[in-house]
């Protein structure tokens, strides 16, 4: 399951959910969990039973496609332009860097993809309460120029939790 572009927006707006424990359901749909692991986390959270049901009725939610094969390597380069050669995030991103790195993630594809793969990767690799504070964020972010924006705050709170080297390796595979 994932969030439409309607879900995103809800998550930006909260125009359409006025239940916090809907809300906390669809910022639980990352695009990487399966269904069952959703249905426990929501279990966990005390949710309805047919809260995903009622987000795809919204549809806030949406189930994956068939798999479209991958964009060329514009996402990989936007993230490994955040990396320069001796491992590094710039300390603060400069306009015409982060211009032409939107560039390369303009196509709405491009920008799903990198979504997905942030917020998955948040999900996957930092503890829950920091991974809730960057996903909330992360639902914030409309462009690849916004979410691009917090791969030093990323890769801050993954070299807190995993360390340094870990953290640039696991921005390395971005874009794989």
């Amino acid at each position: 399951m994932f969030k439409t572009a309607k879900g995103q927006d809800e998550m930006a707006k909260r125009a359409v959910l006025h239940s916090r424990v809907l809300r906390n359901v669809l910022l639980l749909v990352d695009g990487k969990r399966d269904v069952q692991t959703l249905r426990e986390l929501m279990q966990a959270i005390s949710a309805p039973e047919d809260a995903l049901e009622q987000l795809l009725a919204l549809e806030l939610i949406a189930a994956p496609a068939a798999p479209e094969p991958p964009p060329a390597a514009s996402v990989e380069e936007a993230a490994d332009a955040f990396l320069h050669d001796d491992d590094e995030l710039p300390s603060e991103l400069a306009l015409d860097s982060t211009q032409t790195q939107s560039a390369r993630v303009s196509s709405s594809a491009d920008f799903s993809r990198l979504y997905e793969q942030i917020n998955g990767l948040v999900s996957r690799q930092l503890g829950m309460i920091k991974a809730y504070t960057l996903q909330l964020k992360i639902e914030q972010c409309h462009t690849a120029d916004q979410l691009l924006a917090l791969l030093p705050e990323i890769k801050a709170a993954l070299a807190a939790k995993h360390g340094e080297a870990k953290a640039i390796d696991l921005l390395r595979q971005l874009g794989q």
